[in-house]
């Protein structure tokens, strides 16, 4: 509101100091142009100060949140979402561990079959081998 008169006493001794040297119809044009602009800007500092009231009287009757409960809304919704991206990453986590364990298993079991499988054809051909020998020997 102090700003307001401020402005309106500036506005007036500009007024008065270009009145100097205008004629008198721009004096009493540039009169009214200042009377409507301190007319304009009243109104808007009033209407400020009717809004300020009225969400003044919300926060004391309890009818719409303070500054302080949206904040903790906020806090709240993002501490939320934090918990939720660690539970969604902690089950991505898990669900790769599984899976990766059960790669290994398998690739395990798979190693162990075919070192089997080889085993049992070195061995067929050591034997063979063997008796390959054994039988250019006797001959």
């Amino acid at each position: 509101m102090k700003k307001l008169a401020a402005a309106v006493v500036l506005m007036a001794g500009v007024g008065l100091l270009a009145g100097c040297q205008e004629s008198p119809e721009d004096k009493m044009e540039d009169a009214r142009e200042s009377m409507s602009d301190a007319m304009d800007n009243m109104q808007d500092a009033a209407k400020d100060v009717a809004d300020a009231t009225e969400q003044k009287a919300r926060e004391v009757t309890g009818t719409e949140q303070t500054t302080g409960e949206v904040l903790q809304e906020k806090v709240d919704a993002a501490g939320d979402s934090v918990e939720d991206a660690y539970d969604a990453t902690s089950e991505n986590i898990e669900e790769a561990y599984d899976a990766t364990k059960e790669g290994v298993s398998n690739a395990y079991d798979s190693s162990v079959e075919y070192v089997e499988e080889k085993g049992e054809a070195v061995q067929d051909a050591a034997v063979e081998s063997k008796e390959s020998m054994e039988r250019a020997m006797e001959e």
